[in-house]
């Protein structure tokens, strides 16, 4: 009878969660192909079907961080959303202490990032 896996699927977004949650616990210095693979239970080679290195890991990471700031609404005060923005980047930062050297050092932004930038311009 052949076996069936219960493992979900590979993908670029359990593959960049899974690094972030190892990040946030252990510090970039952490982070290695090799450990993250052995994370999901995979080959590491199998992660460059998701990922093209590791700078493309951290690049995704740094986006979710981004993703993860509460956008206020574009009506209504604009102290207010400007303080809710501030208090919700406060509290993202607290939760990835080792994020805030890179967000503004990456080259390639992704679309959490885009998305911060336009809605404050």
């Amino acid at each position: 009878m052949p076996r069936t896996s219960t493992r979900s699927p590979l993908t670029r977004e359990r593959v960049l969660r899974t690094a972030l949650a190892m990040v946030d616990k252990g510090g970039l210095e952490a982070l290695s192909m090799r450990k993250l693979a052995a994370e999901l239970g995979v080959e590491a080679m199998s992660l460059y079907n998701h990922v093209a290195n590791k700078e493309d890991l951290i690049d995704g990471m740094i986006d979710l961080v981004f993703g993860e700031i509460e956008l206020p609404p574009s009506d209504g005060d604009w102290k207010t959303a400007m303080r809710r923005r501030a208090i919700s980047l406060r509290d993202v930062l607290l939760r990835h202490r080792w994020a805030i050297g890179l967000m503004e050092s990456r080259r390639n932004a992704g679309p959490g990032r885009s998305v911060a930038k336009a809605r404050n311009e």
